[in-house]
């Protein structure tokens, strides 16, 4: 008889999240209504799609049961990307429709003589994940995805008195499904990174020269100056020069619009989010390594001599949390806070706001000691509002143009940030706060190796607990209870302070949906038969992790497991490499992780690999492994702390994705621990073990299966002593010698 298990709303009650609507609420405590009401389909239009989807367990259930054909993949089976459309119309019938959202912006533009207005997904810091209330392009076009750009467009030409034109949605490969599926109607996906498909850019730039030309007006082009970087609109400016020289009818400008139209309309839908600031701590040096002092010397010494200034204007927040060693929790999933920072000489300004944010104690609890004040003072740190920064820039940038002297600003700096500057005394370099911070040091990468264990314990148990579950209780789970699950076995770990990103639990087709995530309602039930794909990761305050794991519980099909040893044998080539120190760029041995899947004319549409921070964002943009460009940027340096995470998808059917945390180390001589000057290895941390029953061992050379038998022996040995009984069987069984 299957034995009791709690259902998936004691589960969360248990983790005192009772009617939290998202995974990373439950991770952070937040708690919300279980019953949240919709006004005549006014809610956002990311939330429904995340949260309401309602998915038929009659018709999954069914689906299983269909008869399951063994043969091997070949790449007609693959959907070919040279001949998918650059636009794709989403005409399938969805929950949410954003045609009024579209009518009231497209109104605002006539107000404004817009043509076309582009809604970024980032915030005016730039970051990847952001908080509620910067979440503009999930309001207006439905799709929940944490990259792409919304363009919507006016007809200059059209008599009617509801303004008409497109809805266009540009994502890259990671998103296509997920857009496909979350985007109604009124919009167009833009297939971006795909053989003949224009970058947005140039797609707006060519769209807003057919309206010109079309109706011989000049065609504004609209966004946000806070949301867009000073370089992205010069490179815009760039295709317009290019396309005005090719054909001087066309008339196009690009205006910054300071009243954001989406925060316009927000209210007539729904209340909008206010924005939080919550309380922020000092990061101790145990974590760090290095203490804030240090790091400014070696900014002024190693940076911003060579640059010929002392002044210096940082808007990432990653990059001010670093270089201050502080961490707040103003945006889900990252410790960071809003904020500015400007660095003068010695003396440092940080822009915030709210004084409750300085009750924190150096441990984050609160109290009332000013011991974060006094800290701030220690370093030569004022403090300002939040919205002081555009006043001080102004007053700042004008004495110094009176002194012949510039401002530096990084590449990730606002058009706003670059429109206070009004002298035009700037100079605009390549971040070096990014530079340090991904040179991890020796602190750093230990107790990177730390929370890598603790992490990997709470996947080992979880893995085992899914499986009985599954098999031997013959119990109905569902990918969101399945994640709920896991966040309840990392919350019971040591200095545990949320995941670093919504966690990925997906069976069957929802595997191959990259950046899937389970709504609360209506959450798919895992499948035994089918695979299963679980991506997640933990904060903790001596580092963040992002691990990847694709299981099977039953019996896999031959494809299955042909397309999982394919995507292992990649994983392994590119863990077990040398390269020469300074020389080798992420985007050269990208192709190291996709070669045994392009043997088979197979491929993945993401990046291989991305920088972590430590005790920071899970993606960090300074280095990564991958075809897109700013892999290209910097060399694999040293200390670099990197995913490895090949993986194949076949839409409808499944998804693969093996993902370890790798750093980089000076390399060392075959079969011994000399070193081998200047070249470099790289070294896995974590400590998960693969999937055995999808590995064909006759696919491995010696040197794969001898690699793989190391690693979970190091797994075995680790853990063997921490485990229950019925979790070390299952460790012991996985991690057995090939």
């Amino acid at each position: 008889m299957a034995t009791h298990k709690p259902s998936m709303f004691s589960l969360i009650s248990r983790n005192n999240v009772a009617g939290a609507t998202t995974i990373g609420q439950a991770s952070q405590g937040h708690r919300f209504p279980a019953n949240r009401s919709c006004n005549n389909c006014t809610c956002s239009p990311g939330l429904l799609s995340r949260n309401s989807r309602r998915t038929s367990y009659l018709k999954r259930i069914m689906s299983h049961q269909s008869p399951r054909r063994h043969h091997h993949i070949s790449a007609s089976r693959t959907p070919s990307v040279a001949s998918t459309a650059a636009l794709d119309e989403c005409a399938n019938p969805k929950e949410i429709n954003t045609s009024m959202r579209l009518e009231k912006v497209r109104k605002l533009m006539e107000e404004l003589s817009l043509g076309i207005y582009v809604i970024a997904s980032e915030d005016a810091h730039q970051s990847e994940y952001t908080s509620p209330v910067d979440q503009r392009r999930a309001f207006i076009s439905g799709f929940s995805g944490s990259a792409g750009v919304a363009i919507i467009t006016r007809e200059l030409t059209s008599q009617n008195e509801t303004p008409e034109g497109l809805a266009i949605l540009a994502t890259d490969g990671r998103y296509f499904t997920q857009a496909a599926d979350e985007l109604d109607f009124n919009w167009n996906l833009h297939k971006l990174n795909t053989p003949g498909v224009p970058s947005w850019e140039k797609w707006l730039v060519d769209h807003a020269a057919i309206l010109s030309l079309d109706s011989g007006e000049t065609v504004q082009i609209g966004i946000d100056p806070q949301l867009i970087t000073y370089e992205n609109v010069k490179s815009i400016q760039s295709l317009i020069d290019a396309k005005i020289a090719d054909n001087s009818k066309c008339k196009i400008k690009i205006v910054p619009v300071r009243e954001n139209l989406v925060d316009k309309i927000w209210d007539d839908f729904e209340v909008k989010p206010e924005r939080e600031f919550k309380p922020i701590f000092k990061l101790d040096d145990k974590y760090t390594g290095e203490d804030s002092k240090s790091k400014l010397e070696r900014l002024k010494k190693d940076y911003l001599e060579k640059h010929g200034s002392n002044v210096l204007i940082l808007s990432g927040l990653d990059e001010i949390a670093w270089l201050l060693n502080l961490r707040g929790s103003d945006i889900e999933y990252n410790p960071l806070f809003y904020s500015y920072l400007i660095v003068n000489g010695d003396k440092l300004t940080l822009y915030t706001d709210d004084k409750i944010r300085f009750t924190a104690a150096l441990d984050g609890t609160l109290d009332n000691s000013n011991a974060l004040t006094k800290y701030l003072k220690g370093i030569n740190c004022d403090v300002k509002n939040y919205s002081e920064i555009w006043f001080d820039i102004r007053k700042l940038a004008t004495a110094l143009n009176a002194q012949a002297e510039k401002i530096l600003l990084t590449k990730e700096a606002s058009w706003k940030i670059v429109n206070c500057i009004i002298a035009g005394n700037f100079h605009i370099i390549s971040s070096p706060i990014k530079e340090m911070k991904e040179i991890k040091n020796d602190v750093e990468l230990l107790n990177q190796k730390k929370a890598q264990i603790d992490d990997g314990f709470a996947l080992i148990r979880y893995f085992s607990w899914l499986e009985r579950e599954l098999t031997v209780s013959c119990e109905f789970i569902s990918e969101y209870e399945a994640a709920m699950k896991l966040l309840e076995f990392r919350s019971s770990l040591a200095d545990f302070r949320g995941l670093s990103f919504e966690t990925i639990s997906s069976s069957g087709a929802n595997a191959a949906i990259i950046h899937y995530s389970p709504p609360v309602t209506g959450s798919a039930i895992i499948n035994p038969e089918k695979i299963y794909l679980c991506d997640s990761g933990s904060q903790f305050l001596h580092g963040t992790t992002d691990t990847t794991r694709t299981v099977h519980f039953g019996t896999p099909t031959e494809r299955e497991i042909l397309a999982y040893t394919l995507v292992l044998k990649g994983h392994i080539a590119l863990a077990t490499m040398t390269i020469p120190s300074n020389r080798v760029t992420g985007y050269q041995i990208d192709c190291i992780a996709r070669q045994f899947l392009w043997q088979h004319g197979l491929d993945y549409q993401h990046g291989t690999g991305h920088g972590v921070d430590a005790f920071g964002p899970v993606h960090s943009a300074g280095v990564g492994i991958g075809f897109r460009p700013y892999c290209n940027e910097n060399t694999v340096k040293r200390g670099h702390l990197i995913s490895n995470e090949p993986g194949y998808y076949e839409v409808g059917e499944f998804g693969i994705r093996i993902e370890n945390m790798i750093y980089v180390k000076d390399a060392t001589k075959p079969n011994s621990d000399e070193i081998l000057d200047g070249w470099l290895q790289f070294e896995t941390t974590t400590r998960v073990p693969y999937c055995r029953k999808l590995i064909d061992v006759n696919m491995l050379t010696a040197e794969e299966k001898s690699w793989i038998n190391e690693y979970h022996q190091g797994i075995w040995e680790l853990y063997e002593k921490k485990l229950s009984d019925t979790e070390r069987i299952w460790l012991r069984r996985e991690t057995a010698s090939l």
